[in-house]
């Protein structure tokens, strides 16, 4: 009898620990919802290409009518960011209640609707209001949070690069399309892959764990099957249970702001999850992205800014991709000292070239190669560290219960950082660009030194043990 139960143990063990291949459906799922982060990756660079159109005085390229200022130029790109923060902090909360795929579905087609609204808009303070109303769902956190949610354990790493990744092709699609269209075409097309997913997505399930926390168990089963659908009866047992046993309490799932300063743990959490994020936004990089083609236009070579945009465009997401299969080997402490060391370098050389351009230096028509290659290395580097690492670094930190609203206060704090860089670059870069450039430069190399000093290494550990070192994280000791 005792060896029997043996058996039926080991046959279970066996079956809970089993993989299996990836099936096309869960493929068909992430990749779906993930039109949204490719959407999001395009809006995010929106300005690069227009804003070039919207400096001419021709009506029949710039639908504003009139040369843009400044001022406009600033609140264009600027003040979508501060959406962010309401979308970050509350809308999300809403998938909560209605479920991932409504509100994903809802996030959508109000994103559809603001991009075709900005199409047609036809002055700055319109174009303002749709670029906000874009943002605001805040639906890219909770696309992550679908793709997890659909995935198992042995590839949700995978597919949590995902994000970074699918933001990148946005990125290259915005600076593909913008040079060969008016700003009127070129923003339906990059808003044409939220139609393509709400068609989509409306036949796609809910995720199992949120269905499971409903109590809908036998939906929770038949979606399983749909996800994994190359295993046994058996196995789809096995993995229903397994979510049965890692639900979260009802009780654990009521993490609120007042409850980071109840354990010192969770407050480090906070502190240790910023430093990254905000070495990443004043390392300047998202901020060049934005104004990428006509920053590189006032280096004065003879490259069309929009051509170099394509060109970076695609190393940034190749050494994205890169990170996904070499971060486990490395670290995620190392790989964000690496980057941001090695960021400052570039940005420094481009910095001298902007100076050498700005006194009307004669070996500045020798140094020509300069921009390209300094900006190529920049973001090389930020693809190796600081790019897609930070987001998955803030979400190993906290508690489980606490790490919905880590993120949440986190990330709105880095779009508040954003929001102000993005809106004092135009202005500050009419007193020489070299001065910007220097300035993220030493930006760089402060936020290597204090995440040398203060960043422990959290590779291969388990969220029990990242909690042991919080528990024990001696400041004086790092110094």
């Amino acid at each position: 009898m005792d060896n029997q139960n043996e058996n039926n143990q080991n046959e279970k063990s066996q079956i809970s620990t089993s993989r299996k291949p990836d099936t096309l459906f869960l493929y068909i799922s992430v990749i779906t919802a993930h039109l949204i982060s490719m959407a999001s990756g395009a809006s995010m660079v929106w300005t690069s290409p227009v804003l070039g159109k919207l400096y001419l005085n021709d009506t029949e390229v710039n639908p504003i009518g009139r040369p843009i200022t400044t001022i406009e130029v600033s609140m264009l790109a600027a003040i979508p960011t501060l959406s962010n923060i309401f979308g970050i902090l509350f809308m999300p909360k809403l998938s909560d209640i209605f479920g991932r795929k409504r509100y994903l579905l809802c996030s959508g087609l109000v994103m559809l609707l603001s991009g075709v609204g900005l199409a047609f808009s036809n002055n700055v303070l319109l174009m303002i209001i749709t670029r906000c109303i874009f943002g605001f769902p805040g639906a890219w956190t909770v696309v992550c949070l679908y793709a997890a949610e659909v995935s198992e354990d042995h590839n949700r790493g995978k597919f949590g690069c995902y994000f970074g990744i699918f933001q990148q092709i946005g990125h290259l699609f915005g600076f593909v399309m913008g040079p060969f269209f008016s700003v009127k075409h070129f923003t339906l097309i990059i808003t044409s892959p939220l139609l393509v997913f709400v068609v989509i997505f409306m036949i796609l399930p809910e995720t199992p764990k949120f269905l499971l926390a409903k109590d809908r168990e036998d939906e929770c089963k038949n979606v399983l099957r749909k996800l994994r659908s190359n295993k046994s009866e058996e196995e789809i047992e096995s993995d229903f249970e397994k979510l049965k046993e890692n639900q979260i309490k009802p009780k654990e799932e009521q993490g609120k702001i007042t409850d980071l300063i109840k354990k010192r743990e969770s407050m480090l959490a906070v502190i240790l999850g910023l430093l990254p994020l905000l070495t990443k936004y004043c390392s300047g990089v998202t901020i060049i992205f934005a104004f990428l083609a006509p920053f590189f236009d006032q280096a004065g070579t003879s490259l069309s800014g929009d051509i170099v945009a394509i060109i970076i465009a695609v190393f940034k997401i190749t050494f994205f991709i890169l990170t996904s299969f070499i971060i486990e080997k490395n670290g995620r402490r190392k790989m964000l000292l690496i980057s941001s060391t090695s960021i400052a370098i570039p940005l420094f050389l481009l910095g001298i070239y902007f100076y050498l351009q700005s006194i009307d230096s004669p070996i500045i028509a020798h140094l020509q190669w300069i921009p390209l290659t300094c900006l190529l290395f920049t973001v090389s580097f930020f693809g190796l560290g600081l790019g897609p690492i930070v987001e998955g670094w803030i979400s190993e930190l906290p508690l489980p219960e606490l790490r919905a609203v880590t993120s949440s206060l986190v990330h709105s704090i880095g779009s508040v950082v954003g929001f102000a860089l993005t809106f004092m670059y135009p202005i500050i870069s009419e007193f020489g660009i070299q001065w910007c450039v220097w300035w993220f430069s030493m930006n760089c190399v402060v936020g290597a030194i204090l995440m040398y000093f203060f960043l422990p290494e959290i590779q291969g550990k388990s969220f029990d043990e990242i909690q042991e070192i919080l528990k024990n994280y001696d400041v004086s000791k790092n110094i």
